[in-house]
């Protein structure tokens, strides 16, 4: 499966209640629900499903934003591509639809060492199969 066909089926998947319910932390379900944006809560699960499909390390770069001065207080995942430092950012909507731009500049990398639960249940659910 291609890269966008993952994404297309991770963003029809974020619509679903139960896997909202299964995926998301409580404080991200409710403000899922709140905003009525179904990315919301995502991001992080959503990047590590792309990556972990896609090639990993080889191909893609983890990179969080975690800055109160220039974010919006919290956390935020994404991936860069290693070879041409393309950002996607399969969620971003969370964020652009409510008019706040996302300053993937101030991004670190990270690493993955352990497929995380979340991830795991999100490629299950959504259908992309087990990572």
């Amino acid at each position: 499966m291609n890269e966008t066909d993952i994404i297309n089926i991770l963003r029809n998947s974020f619509s679903i209640d139960t896997i909202k319910r299964q995926v998301l932390d409580e404080n991200w379900y409710q403000e899922n629900i709140n905003n009525g944006i179904d990315s919301t809560g995502f991001c992080f699960a959503a990047s590590e499903v792309l990556y972990r499909l896609t090639g990993g390390t080889n191909i893609w770069q983890v990179v969080s934003i975690n800055d109160p001065r220039d974010w919006n207080n919290g956390t935020h995942y994404f991936l860069k591509r290693r070879q041409n430092s393309e950002i996607v950012d399969i969620t971003a909507d969370q964020y652009t639809s409510r008019g706040i731009i996302i300053p993937h500049a101030v991004g670190r990398g990270r690493g993955l060492r352990f497929v995380s639960n979340k991830a795991r249940l999100l490629a299950r659910l959504s259908g992309l199969g087990e990572l």
